[in-house]
């Protein structure tokens, strides 16, 4: 990801990208926690004026609980289904006082880090709304269908027919300015579900086979683990990622 100025921030849901399939952006910045809450009542303001009514995909607000030396303490996450809803929710937006107010709000409380625009290429699992634990799995991927082909095999196997959370694929499509081309996001109910899930993952030969696989098509770079403090939007998950 890249480092960007204060401007950038303004891009938080108007990103724009020509791929028909669902996009969604990491905003990343940092704040401190006697903040957090402004930032949140900042993100209700705008969320709840006329235009942020009108908003027809899912906001996240999410806070870093491990990145490493990144030094972005939270996202804004904004996913929608198409970019044809995002241009016009963005056109809607921009015509709204508020939009400034809020971007007003963020310079006084945050620092920006960085914004990446990403398309999902596809999904697994139960895409249910009330998971709110996420590990990101950073990828420099060589070969993207053989990089999909192993991850379908996985979650055909008999331990990814266990798998209890949900999985995106997404490749960058702008401000990938890291070896980063792709990432998978995991999804979760708890920390609890993910450990007992890694346990069963790490101790499976369908794991050990996805791991010499995978590594012949894309170089894993890190993770990060993040935790959804508030979300904002009508739309669920599953009617995002579609059927």
């Amino acid at each position: 990801m890249k480092r960007i100025g204060l401007t950038a921030l303004g891009l938080l849901l108007l990103s724009h990208a020509a791929a028909a399939q669902a996009t969604w952006s990491a905003i990343s910045f940092s704040t401190t926690a006697p903040n957090v809450p402004l930032v949140v009542a900042a993100a209700d303001t705008l969320m709840g004026s006329a235009a942020g009514k009108t908003f027809p995909g899912k906001l996240l607000l999410q806070a870093e609980v491990a990145d490493g030396n990144n030094p972005a303490t939270h996202s804004f996450v904004p996913i929608y289904k198409t970019a044809a809803e995002r241009e016009a929710f963005v056109q809607q937006l921009q015509a709204d006082p508020v939009w400034n107010t809020f971007l007003a709000e963020m310079a006084k409380l945050t620092q920006p880090v960085s914004t990446t625009l990403y398309r999902t290429v596809q999904s697994w699992g139960d895409r249910a709304d009330t998971d709110h634990v996420w590990m990101g799995y950073a990828f420099h991927v060589t070969d993207p269908v053989a990089f999909l082909a192993t991850i379908n095999k996985l979650m055909a196997s008999p331990t990814g027919k266990k798998f209890p959370g949900q999985v995106y694929l997404s490749a960058v499509e702008a401000g990938g300015i890291t070896p980063v081309t792709h990432l998978v996001s995991v999804g979760f109910a708890s920390e609890a579900e993910m450990a007992a899930w890694n346990a069963t993952r790490d101790a499976s030969a369908d794991w050990a086979a996805y791991l010499k696989e995978s590594r012949k098509a894309a170089e894993f770079l890190g993770a990060n683990l993040s935790r959804d403090l508030k979300s904002w939007g009508a739309a669920s998950l599953d009617s995002l990622a579609g059927k």
